[in-house]
């Protein structure tokens, strides 16, 4: 396990922007949308998208859970992302898996063995540094489908609002208007890329990342897409604890 100037060390933040987001799809199993009727967002829809990712920056640690495609094996993980310290902390469970406890920051992955709580998180606290049983390497958004999804994840939350023209320009769509566990939210598709766009040439199917929005800007689901399957990001609204990556004694 790295120490404070590893792996506690704050990184730089990984996606300064939501089309850096749109572009870190993880590959999974399809999932419902909320069928699309696309049109440019509006100045409003725009400013509301704009304030997302700094709503669950202020938000603070936000529970999540996801499933993601690796090596031919369905991982869930159920844990939780602190925006502030750009620290995510979750329990990996699947069939022929054994149960471990993976730990990540901007630049490094840890897994150390662990069985998920009687709610199916990861344990409290989170162990020393000095375990040797934790195992830990570089983040690689290119070599694997679970760090896509750990980078995609940890690219949803900013200091800063995002610029709302800009959203504008390059493309963000409103989808339409849904709910999630019976909170109204509002759909949006991310746009595809950071260049600014022909008016009518983005279209529902062009952007890999739809995000579900609450009128106060919060975040409860986001949906990647790699070759037309979908998978959810589910964000829950209670509480998390403060996350920060152990130190060396």
């Amino acid at each position: 396990m790295t120490g404070r100037s590893g792996l506690v060390a704050r990184a730089v933040r990984i996606g300064a922007a939501l089309v850096l987001a749109a572009s870190l799809a993880g590959c999974a199993a399809p999932a419902p949308d909320p069928t699309p009727a696309a049109s440019a967002v509006t100045t409003e829809q725009s400013q509301l998208l704009a304030a997302m990712r700094f709503t669950n920056f202020d938000a603070g640690t936000r529970p999540f859970t996801t499933t993601v495609g690796e090596g031919g094996t369905t991982l869930a993980l159920h844990g939780w992302v602190d925006y502030a310290t750009h620290t995510g902390y979750a329990a990996v469970t699947g069939e022929g898996f054994a149960p471990q406890a993976l730990l990540w920051t901007d630049t490094t992955v840890a897994l150390i063995p662990a069985e998920p709580d009687a709610d199916g998180m990861p344990p409290l606290p989170i162990p020393g540094a000095d375990d040797p049983t934790w195992l830990s390497r570089a983040i690689d958004a290119s070599a694997s489908a679970l760090d896509r999804r750990l980078v995609l994840i940890g690219s949803l939350g900013s200091d800063r609002p995002e610029n709302p023209l800009l959203l504008q320009q390059t493309g963000a769509l409103w989808l339409g208007e849904d709910e999630v566990d019976g909170t109204a939210v509002t759909v949006f598709a991310a746009p595809p890329s950071d260049e600014v766009a022909e008016p009518g040439s983005v279209d529902a199917d062009t952007s890999p990342l739809r995000l579900w929005v609450t009128a106060d800007a919060l975040l409860l689901r986001a949906q990647t897409r790699v070759d037309g399957a979908w998978q959810d990001v589910d964000f829950g609204t209670a509480a998390g604890p403060d996350l920060e990556a152990p130190a060396d004694e």
